[in-house]
């Protein structure tokens, strides 16, 4: 009985040294979780109040060392709020799985090869499609029936009409011209720019999927409607049980104006495959802009007894800026490169960005890229001054990332930045800007203060418990979506119980409740599509 009860004590004993040690990775060193391509740079984040040596090691799958190195000197920045120092091991380029170890600390097991990225590449597009709304989802985990069919009232009348389709925008159920639209262009560039890496993901039947829903949200005036939602927000149920009345909100400049450029935009990707799509995708947007021409500002506010998501915006230049680039793309209209020239010239405080809430970006890149425009250096220069600016921020900061401030959805921006760094190494050749934006995938991926992985079902730590109602109902996640990430507006009650004292990037709490620092949304997850896209391809 004594020896029993030995061997019991002893196998307690084991088992309790490797849970204590496994609770322990992760915690002082922080890798990029989904792995290193084999022949780029690889970075790794250490927490110098956790250890004492200048140097670390890389230890492969059977416990033995391969690689050792030094770390840089310490750094500290307010997001961060403590000394990083950084483990450079790019030189290292063995094939394999691997950990990262600084005296008795180690990292989360990371892969070393060609093909990393291709898995996570795989569970961001697929995101969209379990995102679909009205139609029947096929999934084991996240199918359901279809959803959101009934007709639409028109707010203000007592009219009702079909609008059906389109993707879930965020954690709500809601759909929104402004964020699909942006969402629009970043698969599209990311099509665009890496076609290759589409050979099994028909990415413009997904993209398809979402125009046909904006389509039906343009009046015959060709203004277009800014959102169809619910009047409230529902709890964590799954969309086929959402039974509440369905709203049209009313038409905006921020969301005709974007309709119009996505739309523009889009139309050249189905001439090949659907001529008549094409057209009809490039009239209505056509259509849109006569509307922005005999129409002064229409700046969006919810109206009265809608409380679903606003994106409401206060400056619509840049809007009517990316309308008319891309109409002049589509058309080779000089009627519409002149307009846009002249909303340029009279808003030269713009600093580009590829966010919701400024497209300019988009407009940039279009006239940049898809047309011999006489500007192009003077736009090449715009972009490349937001890209030194971005630049400067993450070569200063602790955790390389392009962040000031932790924001709601400052995830997604990190991937805007990304876009943004990647165009200026297009334009330059230069490696910084490339290097900066890897920086953004890895901080993302691990190299971040919580060792989280901001991607749900995929790394060692993944976000687990997302806002976003089919995980919170069905107590599973959804694989293949971007959490918001940290943030220091504290608007829902989890995270007004955990920013107290922190510094701001620890500012994330993974609970379904978190609204403000846990919330996933499509045009986060497309910025990440194009970062992934991009460094695949370079």
């Amino acid at each position: 009985m004594k020896v029993l009860f030995l061997c019991i004590f002893v196998i307690f004993l084991f088992y309790k040294s490797t849970y204590i040690a496994d609770m322990s990775v992760g915690k002082s060193i922080f890798v990029n979780q989904i792995g290193y391509a084999k022949n780029k740079t690889k970075f790794a984040y250490v927490r110098k109040n956790d250890v004492s040596s200048s140097s670390f090691l890389i230890k492969d799958s059977n416990g033995q060392i391969v690689y050792t190195g030094e770390l840089s000197a310490e750094k500290t920045d307010k997001l961060a709020g403590e000394p990083i120092c950084v483990a450079n091991f790019s030189d290292f380029t063995q094939e394999g799985s691997f950990t990262l170890w600084v005296d008795d600390k180690s990292s989360f097991e990371f892969p070393i090869g060609d093909d990393v990225y291709n898995h996570l590449y795989y569970l961001t597009n697929r995101y969209f499609y379990l995102s679909r709304c009205g139609q029947k989802i096929v999934d084991d985990d996240f199918g359901h029936e279809p959803c959101h069919t009934s007709k639409a009232l028109i707010y203000g009348t007592n009219e009702y009409i079909d609008v059906q389709g389109g993707w879930h925008d965020a954690g709500d159920y809601g759909r929104y011209i402004v964020a699909g639209a942006k969402t629009v262009m970043d698969l599209l560039l990311a099509y665009q720019e890496s076609k290759d890496s589409y050979k099994d993901f028909d990415i413009l039947d997904e993209v398809r999927f979402e125009l046909e829903w904006m389509l039906q949200m343009q009046r015959p005036d060709g203004g277009v409607y800014h959102k169809i939602s619910c009047w409230h927000f529902c709890g964590f149920i799954m969309p086929e049980e959402e039974k509440d009345e369905i709203v049209l909100a009313p038409v905006s400049t921020s969301a005709t104006a974007d309709f119009a450029g996505s739309l523009a935009f889009a139309s050249k990707f189905y001439k090949d495959s659907d001529r008549e799509f094409a057209q009809k995708l490039l009239d209505a947007a056509l259509k849109a802009q006569e509307y922005l021409d005999c129409h002064e500002d229409e700046l969006y506010t919810n109206p009265a007894g809608i409380t679903t998501g606003g994106y409401g915006d206060k400056d619509v230049s840049d809007e009517r800026y990316f309308a008319l680039c891309a109409l002049y793309a589509a058309t080779k209209n000089e009627t519409f490169y002149q307009k846009a020239m002249n909303i340029r010239k009279n808003h030269p405080q713009w600093t580009e960005a590829f966010s919701w809430a400024c497209v300019s970006a988009y407009g940039t890149e279009i006239l940049i890229k898809e047309t011999d425009a006489e500007a192009k250096d003077e736009l090449k220069n715009s972009i490349l001054q937001t890209a030194d600016k971005v630049l400067e921020i993450v070569n200063n900061a602790s955790f390389g990332t392009s962040l000031i401030k932790a924001y709601w959805g400052c995830n997604g921006g990190v991937c805007d930045y990304a876009h943004i760094l990647l165009l200026a190494h297009d334009f330059t050749g230069k490696a910084e800007y490339y290097e900066a934006a890897k920086k953004q995938l890895d901080y993302l991926l691990g190299c971040n203060p919580l060792s989280v992985c901001y991607v749900t079902g995929i790394g060692k730590n993944p976000t687990q418990k997302p806002h976003h109602r089919p995980s919170g109902f069905l107590q599973k996640t959804m694989p293949g979506m971007l959490a918001g990430g940290p943030s220091e507006w504290a608007a829902d009650e989890v995270t007004k119980k955990i920013i107290d004292g922190k510094a701001p990037l620890a500012c994330y709490a993974d609970a379904y409740e978190s609204f403000c620092t846990n919330e996933i949304a499509i045009y986060w997850n497309s910025p990440l599509v194009y970062t992934i896209a991009k460094l695949k391809l370079v």
